[in-house]
């Protein structure tokens, strides 16, 4: 299709926004997570955890993440706060050391060029960012919230509303692609279209459960729900 074809037929679409959770949906992350937070209970003497465990901890931020890692119970006087300034230091030194974004990603965030692309994640925005930026994913997203960036966090369905906001004019349809219950009740709270990706961390029985508009099992079946060519 010719250029000027292109843009026109992208002009006269209605406009769609699409917002993407990122661990476990864009990117597979767990196993530097896993290096950090073993790295921190090493340093403050707490006993590690396995690798299993952490994928499925992965995704309500990183306070829940060391919280379950490190229960009340375990960790003494030492805070989460405290715990999440040692968790800190040592995610910024493994944040890409093996992470990078799932097979077909980055083919389906070109087919969606004429939508709207955002990332909505509960991960702290400084590793977030790193994490995009370091990929080569940032030019595709026009809006990237962290859990820190507002004073909500999914599954509040004023995230997904904060994103609509920040893009200026709001859009005929609005999905939600996830890999996790938290993603999915995100996209429903807000009347979103929403999306369960099955290579994620948490496994297409929680998917099932939480009842996505669609499930599916590759980043190529995405832009056609989008765009309406399924």
């Amino acid at each position: 299709m010719p250029a000027e074809q292109a843009t026109a037929k992208a002009a006269a679409a209605p406009s769609r926004l699409v917002v993407f959770d990122f661990d476990g949906t864009l990117a597979d992350t767990w196993r530097d997570i896993a290096t950090a937070l073993n790295r921190t209970l090493a340093e403050v003497g707490l006993p590690g955890v396995e690798g299993p465990d952490v994928r499925f901890w992965i995704g309500d931020g990183a306070f829940k993440l060391l919280e379950r890692a490190a229960p009340a119970e375990n960790r003494g006087d030492l805070t989460l706060e405290q715990l999440f300034e040692v968790f800190r230091d040592h995610y910024d030194r493994c944040l890409l050391d093996t992470t990078e974004p799932y097979r077909g990603i980055v083919e389906c965030l070109d087919a969606l060029a004429g939508a709207d692309l955002a990332v909505a994640s509960n991960k702290p925005t400084r590793f977030l960012a790193r994490a995009i930026d370091g990929l080569g994913l940032k030019g595709y997203f026009a809006v990237v919230l962290g859990g820190d960036t507002l004073d909500v966090r999914k599954p509040d369905p004023r995230v997904l509303e904060h994103v609509v906001e920040r893009l200026g004019a709001r859009p005929s349809q609005v999905w939600f692609v996830g890999d996790s219950a938290i993603d999915i009740e995100t996209g429903q709270n807000a009347n979103a279209r929403t999306i369960g990706c099955a290579w994620g961390l948490r496994g297409r029985e929680e998917l099932r459960s939480a009842r996505p508009d669609y499930l599916v099992e590759a980043p190529d079946e995405i832009p056609p729900l989008v765009l309406g060519t399924a």
